[in-house]
């Protein structure tokens, strides 16, 4: 793989939405960290209007964030698609696939219940969501850590642009893993790598491709370095200022939009006001939702549905030192 890829052909976004901790699609409501996690049945009933059987919280979450997605598209501009499905998931089905591995591994080998060993399997919360929404193309899920969501947004505009479908429904979900002490290890957090705030768990999804619906914005182009760079080299405001002024310069953005950084968990100290002098805004997504795998998802998806005709950089850094930067533009 090279040291870079990046993708700058714009893809335009048709839908989002945006599922948090409180299970309130589309609205920031206030959760407590104490409280999690909550039991996602209601919502379940409220979107897809009947219990999902053999299914765990997980794959519920999966199936909900992206319904309310897909629900907001008119069911003419989505009849006949090549739509693919692309989750991304730094940790994926943690709750199902631990019960498993200790009844096979810890307690003397054993057959595990047919409901644990189908929530295990990896690609099976992309496959119910699938099969829910009767979607026939590419069904992936990709899980590259606190990069997951920027690299499913990278192959999904590769997939886009080959022809090989005409929609791509992106999404990234990531859910609270008891306990918060378990869930911050998985993750790596340490005093000094990350903002000092609650973890959290989200389903967020975007619509991307072309249809006769009105687009809400577009995806102006995703890199991912794979460079490892030091922590001075990637936090210092200086560094991050000048990434986002190369890439407003390289999209040619108006001198009058407003443009606005999206600071993922890893960026800490940033100085509001050293941006607010340069003609940026840091707007701060990560209360809403809290520390997650691919908070991105919600950030990108919470920004594209603001309603402003505003310039967006996402920027996210993974513990090892890797950068991924997300440009967006919203109608």
């Amino acid at each position: 793989m090279n040291n870079k890829n990046k993708c700058i052909s714009s893809m335009p976004v048709v839908a989002a939405s945006y599922l948090g901790p409180a299970l309130m699609p589309n609205l920031d409501v206030a959760w407590d960290e104490a409280q999690l996690p909550l039991s996602p049945d209601d919502l379940v009933q409220k979107i897809i209007g009947q219990p999902l059987r053999r299914a765990g919280r997980f794959i519920k979450m999966v199936c909900c964030g992206a319904l309310v997605c897909l629900k907001s598209v008119p069911a003419a501009d989505l009849k006949e698609k090549k739509i693919g499905i692309f989750l991304a998931t730094g940790l994926g089905n943690v709750d199902e696939i631990l019960p498993f591995i200790t009844q096979v591994f810890k307690h003397d080998g054993g057959f595990p219940s047919p409901n644990q060993f189908a929530n295990s399997v990896s690609n099976a919360a992309a496959f119910f969501l699938a099969r829910i929404s009767e979607i026939k193309g590419v069904v992936l899920t990709i899980s590259q850590e606190e990069l997951s969501f920027e690299s499913a947004l990278w192959l999904a505009q590769s997939y886009l642009e080959c022809g090989e479908i005409d929609l791509a429904l992106v999404g990234g979900c990531d859910v609270f893993t008891p306990t918060v002490a378990d869930y911050r290890e998985r993750m790596d957090l340490r005093p000094d790598n990350h903002r000092s705030m609650p973890m959290g768990e989200g389903s967020s999804w975007l619509l991307l491709g072309n249809t006769s619906s009105k687009k809400i914005g577009n995806i102006l182009s995703v890199e991912l370095d794979h460079t490892s760079k030091t922590q001075q080299q990637l936090l210092s405001d200086e560094n991050i200022l000048s990434e986002c002024e190369k890439i407003a310069d390289s999209l040619l953005v108006k001198h009058d939009q407003q443009k606005i950084i999206l600071p993922g968990f890893r960026l800490i100290g940033t100085d509001h006001s050293f941006f607010k002098d340069k003609g940026w805004r840091v707007e701060d997504y990560l209360p809403h939702c809290g520390i997650h795998p691919t908070a991105t998802a919600y950030g990108l998806a919470r920004a594209l549905l603001s309603g402003q005709s505003d310039f967006f950089v996402h920027c996210n850094y993974h513990a090892a030192g890797r950068r991924a930067l997300v440009a967006a533009v919203t109608e």
